[in-house]
């Protein structure tokens, strides 16, 4: 007898934080709807391993916002 797949809402987790949370080992089938959530509804999510992060995907527009804030507290 074979598993049934997990549907996303069972799997995916919002946090305290309001970062959508996915354990890495489901995150294959889900991360088109997990890029579309970060571009369409600017919802991040973190993939977990034991529900530790390990990666949070953004928006190339979050992530360049973020890199010239590091720059100009570095300057």
């Amino acid at each position: 007898m074979t598993a049934q797949p997990k549907k996303p809402d069972d799997v995916l987790q919002t946090a305290d934080d309001g970062v959508q949370e996915c354990p890495l080992t489901q995150a294959r089938p889900l991360l088109t709807r997990l890029i579309a959530d970060a571009r369409e509804k600017d919802l991040f999510s973190a993939l977990t391993v034991r529900k530790e992060r390990k990666i949070v995907l953004v928006t190339p527009e979050w992530y360049e916002a973020a890199r010239a804030a590091l720059a100009e507290r570095s300057a």
